[in-house]
């Protein structure tokens, strides 16, 4: 910098000859006798590395770690849908499921009066055939059967399961055994924005056993347990608005 009593540029020299003829800054003032020459020990540390290298450091070296372990994942099947355990069937089509024989051939959708969430719904019934092929008599559970919209990921589980006509509501309670087919309804409530028009439709697989943990042994009996599923894909007939 510029003293108070030297000129602007006082400081200003021109260097040696053959060193270029570019203007270098010079002080006059005398030099600090404590002021030692630079050595190995006195050196200023090294500049530290820039942050965003030592940012992209930091925060590359976690990403590539995760990079690499979905990459192995996926590498050994770890993220594909598991469908080992899904059985596809046919419109139609017989299947058995314990001690029974079942087919589903249609569906119908229908928006009616509600009675929980919402004020109007859209009720949906798979109808089928069933068929004991036991030793005892058993009614279907509800809860065995789910169903979904084909473009929609909101899974319902079965409202109710009767046998007979769906609108029959003193019809029998139990498929006996040895006897032909019945009819068998599964009825499933949406809410009031279901539009599909096709639905995938499941019965969980039934085993046997003892499927409470306060049963005992002795209480065994066919229900659904584990994640097996038996699913098809069935088009949805709209019946006109209940009106109420």
């Amino acid at each position: 910098m510029t003293g108070p009593d030297r000129a602007p540029f006082d400081g200003l020299r021109t260097p040696p000859d053959g060193a270029g003829t570019a203007l270098v800054w010079t002080d006059d003032a005398p030099v600090d006798p404590h002021w030692a020459e630079p050595t190995e020990h006195n050196q200023p540390p090294e500049p530290d590395q820039p942050r965003g290298r030592r940012r992209l450091i930091a925060i590359g070296i976690p990403v590539l770690a995760v990079v690499v372990l979905v990459g192995a994942v996926f590498a050994f099947g770890g993220f594909k849908q598991r469908n080992d355990t899904i059985t596809d069937v046919e419109l139609g089509q017989t299947f058995t499921n314990g001690p029974y024989e079942l087919s589903f051939s249609s569906a119908t959708v229908q928006q009616t009066e509600g009675f929980g969430k919402y004020k109007r719904i859209q009720k949906v019934i798979v109808t089928g055939r069933m068929r004991n092929n036991g030793d005892t008599a058993a009614s279907p559970n509800q809860d065995w059967f789910l169903a979904r919209g084909v473009r929609d990921s909101n899974v319902q589980t079965g409202d109710s399961c009767n046998i007979g006509k769906p609108d029959q509501f003193d019809g029998p309670q139990d498929v006996t055994p040895g006897v032909p087919p019945v009819q068998v309804n599964v009825q499933f409530e949406f809410p009031p924005t279901f539009k599909q028009t096709e639905l995938v439709f499941g019965m969980r697989q039934l085993s046997y056993g003892t499927h409470s943990y306060t049963g005992g042994t002795a209480n065994q009996y066919w229900d659904a347990s584990g994640s097996n599923l038996f699913r098809l894909r069935l088009h949805l007939k709209r019946l006109a608005a209940e009106q109420y």
